[in-house]
């Protein structure tokens, strides 16, 4: 057989060098992935409707809420790359991270990059925008959120009306962080 050239690529340095670094705490990564997964419920249930239909979307709202008030504590009290002071940078950070990114100079980060940082603060804030509107909602037909009748109909409309709207904001913000993992 013919002679093979030396390569520059070495698999078993190279897989060596690899080695998966874990970013995030147990806490936190199952945060993600039951939000994840609830976050699909509760849009397949809010869209498709009916009576067991959105008793399931209103249990995962619930679930949601709980989810999102541990994240907020666990930013403060949790492990390393979980605190928000870790991944949460001033305008200076994000403006230079993007101005590097437009121009391919951006570095890798550990973590959340400054301007990731920011998005993970949106979505967050989007989905406990979400939750708590959703608390407050009524569909006209056959579903109350739990605190409707604490408020009047209009003020109870006008946070349905959030709650509808903030929808898209999150989809969009879910299409961003989607994109962002691709690229």
């Amino acid at each position: 057989p013919a002679a093979r050239e030396p390569s520059n690529y070495d698999a078993t340095s190279s897989a060596r060098a690899a080695r998966s670094v874990r970013v995030w705490d147990l806490p936190t990564r199952l945060f993600h992935w039951l939000l994840v997964v609830l976050v699909v419920v509760s849009v397949y249930t809010g869209n498709v409707g009916g009576l067991r239909e959105m008793d399931v979307h209103m249990l995962s709202g619930y679930a949601i809420l709980a989810l999102l008030l541990f994240r907020l504590v666990w930013g403060f009290i949790g492990a390393g790359e979980s605190r928000f002071l870790s991944f949460v940078r001033g305008p200076r950070a994000v403006l230079a991270y993007a101005r590097d990114l437009l121009t391919g100079r951006h570095r890798a980060t550990l973590g959340h990059n400054p301007l990731g940082g920011w998005s993970v603060m949106a979505m967050l804030a989007s989905l406990l925008v979400q939750a708590v509107t959703g608390l407050f909602s009524n569909d006209d037909i056959l579903t109350k959120g739990p605190l409707a009748r604490t408020v009047s109909k209009a003020t109870s409309d006008r946070l349905t009306a959030i709650h509808d709207l903030n929808a898209t904001v999150l989809y969009v913000l879910i299409g961003v962080h989607l994109l962002a993992i691709l690229f």
